[in-house]
């Protein structure tokens, strides 16, 4: 009986060393590939499913946030806020009266430049209702700047105005540098 114990307990081990030897075997992943893959930097610490924000000031609504995916990763040099499936951002005034808008397929927030990267049908829409159209668009917080390298299409209650080479802008989207100009610009008669 002994005997038998001692066998099914040996059969067990051997099969247990030898299953961890193929398993152990048929990684084929080098070090680095695993590392890269963990880096803190590649994975988000903060993911947010359905975003939505609504930012006061006073008890008074000044902004609105909307995306359906945002990633907050933080990295050696930077933190970096991901918006992959886009965003929609509107601020107020006087709530519910909306003074701009924005949205785009994809943005990004480096933290430490305060720069903002919004690309892939960029729409923007200031508040007397101009309305641009682009591809990228830039927006430095710490500048105070709005801008692009990238074609540009602006539609003014004046007329038409398109940037070849993009454009630069105030904040508020109400001053144009538009670079390698053309289009339509109504002039009213006075």
């Amino acid at each position: 009986m002994k005997f038998i114990s001692f066998a099914k307990k040996l059969t067990l081990r051997i099969l247990t060393f030898l299953f961890s030897v193929i398993l152990l075997s048929s990684c084929s992943n080098k070090l680095e590939t695993i590392q890269s893959i963990m880096a803190s930097d590649t994975i988000p610490i903060l993911y947010s499913k359905n975003f939505f924000l609504k930012r006061t000031d006073s008890g008074r609504v000044v902004l609105i946030a909307q995306a359906p995916i945002v990633k907050y990763m933080v990295r050696s040099s930077d933190t970096i806020t991901l918006f992959p499936n886009g965003i929609m951002v509107e601020t107020y005034s006087e709530y519910p009266i909306v003074e701009s808008k924005i949205s785009a397929n994809y943005a990004k927030h480096y933290g430490s430049k305060d720069l903002w990267e919004a690309k892939n049908n960029v729409v923007a829409i200031n508040s007397k209702g101009d309305t641009l159209y682009t591809e990228l668009l830039y927006w430095d917080e710490n500048r105070k700047l709005i801008y692009s390298n990238k074609f540009c299409k602006i539609i003014t209650e004046d007329g038409l105005l398109i940037g070849k080479n993009g454009f630069e802008a105030d904040e508020s989207l109400t001053r144009w540098k538009v670079i390698n100009t053309q289009g339509t610009v109504n002039v009213k008669d006075e």
